[in-house]
């Protein structure tokens, strides 16, 4: 049940943790290397804090991302997801082509912090 956390702190703590550990396959500004743009709104494995939270816990074997959760707490990843969350509609210097579909929150989701 992680829900977005919208707190500057929460939020701040997030992108220093992207910037550690994330930037190095998805550019600083999450415009995508090795690992795909988190800008767009195109998801491999699913929009939102939930699925996002998900693939920062379990990885991606199979496309080369490791499974965070023995590294960072579940709080962690809560604030690593939503600052990812923020980076959707921003301008990456230079953006992956995007990848898998265009996500769109159920329909009984209010917004991107909502319980999915």
């Amino acid at each position: 049940s992680v829900t977005f956390a919208d707190d500057a702190a929460a939020l701040s703590n997030g992108e220093a943790i992207f910037t550690k550990l994330c930037a190095a396959c998805h550019s600083q500004d999450g415009g995508g290397l090795v690992g795909p743009n988190l800008t767009d709104k195109y998801w491999i494995h699913g929009g939102g804090i939930k699925n996002v939270f998900k693939v920062i816990k379990y990885g991606v074997p199979q496309k080369g991302m490791i499974s965070w959760q023995s590294q960072l707490s579940p709080t962690d990843m809560q604030e690593v997801g939503s600052y990812v969350l923020t980076l959707q509609g921003t301008t990456p210097a230079n953006p992956k082509a995007p990848e898998g579909e265009i996500w769109e929150p159920p329909a009984d989701d209010q917004d991107q912090s909502s319980e999915n």
